[in-house]
């Protein structure tokens, strides 16, 4: 779980980093079509007449367990349906597994911090000791006016995050996600948008509202570490072929945070090893060089421990956004696609070992989706599972306004009005929904109870 203890605060020396060229050879993706799981699980059927002494020998290597589920045709996990009408699809159509051993990717983001010296490590208590932006208490009139009626509250950025327009918000999780108690804290993803390169990558917003009124928060970069020729380094949160990631979902689970990866996964982010550059007062310098070490100008920086990628075999989905969730009680990540065009963006639902933070593959490799459905609806910008209802955050559904859909399969789903520019959803201790504006001058942080 999530320390609670502060850092020391003094820099340490690193070596030099003139002239060395970077590689991402802890994350180089590999071809995961070319991948098959073994059907074949060998295992050995024990004799009912084994002796005592057969008893006593060590069993072979039974190899690992087969998988849960039989092989799919994609085609039929890729249907259509009609607006309004969540239609169930076959959940062993989907798969995810770890690109690279976790320990792999911790053992990166160790050898970052090592050379960042031990004092540059931050906790969570840390940063929540060194808040520095403040938030407006209140929605704005346009939000208050849309959701009269719903029982909404929350807050606004200050000024100038609330009208910055080469950084978007997009997800949405806290602290309830996490399982911490004490502070309500929310974390709400942004993405750098310029036509630069390389890009800024994505940051998290770390918000105290434990008193709405006084909301506080700070922002934090999420980096990828990677191996130079002079020892570890980092790097900003991109795609593999370059731009910002969009991190269009996060979920916040123990001391990882999941962040939606459009094309490939989900990409985990550990809050455990944070830690502060040595300086900040250059913008656009990121990486260690020499004895200086940089984040783009933020105090903190998140460093990616793990990715999490199609399994062989299994069908492809994109992954817009992602949420906690359940289904029937399971706990499950929730993730799903947007589609600005037509109903058929598809939603679904992970196991969650909560226990690891990790996706639950059984053992076998390969997490196999616990649930699957044909959304319904358009520009679906965030999706939350909970017993057997589907609720959907959609964008400019009516005009340049969302809606929040409630959605069973077999229905004709309900709705109620959302905001303009709603993105990821979250739902907290409360039973409150959770959404985050996207837009310049709209970006209100609200909730409403959530919709039965």
């Amino acid at each position: 779980m999530i320390a609670l203890a502060g850092c020391a605060d003094d820099p340490d020396a690193s070596t030099d980093d003139a002239g060395a060229t970077t590689t991402r050879d802890a994350w180089v993706a590999d071809d995961v079509d070319a991948q098959t799981i073994d059907e074949d699980a060998g295992a050995v059927e024990s004799d009912s007449g084994a002796t005592e002494e057969d008893a006593s020998m060590p069993e072979p290597d039974a190899g690992p367990p087969p998988p849960i589920c039989p092989a799919v045709d994609c085609a039929g996990v890729s249907g259509t349906t009609t607006a309004g009408r969540l239609v169930a699809l076959d959940e062993c159509g989907f798969g995810l597994r770890l690109e690279r051993p976790l320990a792999e990717g911790e053992a990166l983001a160790d050898a970052l911090l090592t050379r960042l010296g031990a004092a540059r490590r931050r906790d969570l208590a840390h940063v929540l000791g060194n808040l520095n932006r403040q938030g407006r208490a209140g929605l704005s009139s346009a939000t208050s006016s849309r959701l009269s009626g719903l029982g909404a509250r929350g807050f606004r950025w200050e000024t100038g995050d609330e009208n910055v327009d080469y950084w978007y918000p997009q997800g949405i999780t806290g602290s309830h996600d996490a399982g911490l108690t004490g502070r309500t804290l929310l974390l709400v993803s942004w993405y750098h948008k310029t036509d630069a390169r390389p890009t800024k990558g994505a940051r998290l917003s770390l918000v105290d509202i434990s008193d709405l009124s006084r909301p506080r928060y700070r922002h934090l970069l999420l980096v990828d570490p990677v191996m130079t020729a002079s020892g570890a380094n980092f790097e900003p949160a991109e795609y593999d072929g370059g731009g910002a990631l969009h991190a269009g979902g996060i979920t916040w689970i123990g001391d990882r945070i999941y962040v939606a990866d459009t094309s490939r996964g989900l990409r985990v982010y550990d809050l455990s090893r944070m830690f502060a550059p040595t300086n900040t007062d250059d913008n656009e310098r990121i990486g260690i060089s020499g004895t200086r070490s940089d984040a783009h100008g933020y105090a903190y920086a998140v460093p990616r421990v793990a990715r999490y990628v199609r399994a062989g075999s299994t069908c492809s989905a994109r992954f817009s956004f992602v949420a906690r969730g359940d289904v029937g009680g399971t706990p499950a990540l929730i993730t799903g696609e947007y589609d600005a065009d037509t109903v058929n963006g598809r939603v679904i639902a992970w196991p969650l070992d909560r226990a690891r933070a990790l996706l639950d593959d059984e053992g076998s490799g390969t997490a196999y989706s616990l649930a699957a459905a044909i959304a319904g609806r358009t520009r679906v910008q965030g999706a939350l599972r909970t017993g057997d209802v589907w609720y959907l955050s959609s964008s400019s559904q009516d005009g340049s306004d969302g809606r929040l859909y409630i959605a069973r399969e077999g229905r004709t789903s309900t709705s109620v009005n959302w905001i303009r520019g709603a993105e990821d959803l979250y739902l907290d201790a409360s039973d409150r929904l959770w959404t985050a504006g996207e837009h310049p001058g709209q970006r209100d942080v609200v909730s409403i109870p959530r919709p039965r």
